[in-house]
């Protein structure tokens, strides 16, 4: 299980939980067929996802994880690898990563967080989904 992330080399705190996942995205013509609902558009590729859940934690502590991940843009976010991954790159050199290796990439993060606040000043569970800005490579 993947529970340590960083971001420009300053380690995410308070997490417990990463569940990555891929987000197919389409292109050109992307919408549904008016007669059938069929989905159509030019399929560009998966996009990583990480769907990052934190546990409950004090004001000061949510202020930090905003100041980390809340940015449109995140160049330098580096995590572990759940599943081995080997590609071919436009040049023709293999690549590949193995369970547990760290690899970093860049991310998106298209909204604000958001978490309950209590009277205490703590902050509720809450989670956040960054999507990378490129797509997966081909697996060979």
């Amino acid at each position: 299980m993947i529970n340590e992330i960083y971001v420009n080399n300053i380690r995410v705190p308070n997490i417990i939980n990463v569940t990555p996942g891929a987000e197919p995205t389409f292109g050109d013509g992307t919408g549904r067929n008016a007669l059938d609902g069929h989905f159509s558009g030019t399929f560009v590729g998966y996009f990583t996802t990480l769907e990052i859940s934190f546990g409950p934690c004090d004001k000061d502590t949510y202020a930090f994880i905003k100041s980390l991940l809340e940015h449109p843009f995140l160049n330098n976010v580096k995590y572990r690898i759940e599943e081995d991954l080997s590609w071919i790159d436009t040049s023709g050199e293999i690549h590949s990563l193995k369970v547990g290796d760290f690899h970093t990439e860049a991310f998106y993060n298209g909204a604000a967080i958001r978490a309950k606040q209590n009277y205490d000043l703590s902050v509720d569970e809450f989670s956040v989904t960054l999507t990378a800005v490129d797509r997966r490579p081909k697996l060979s």
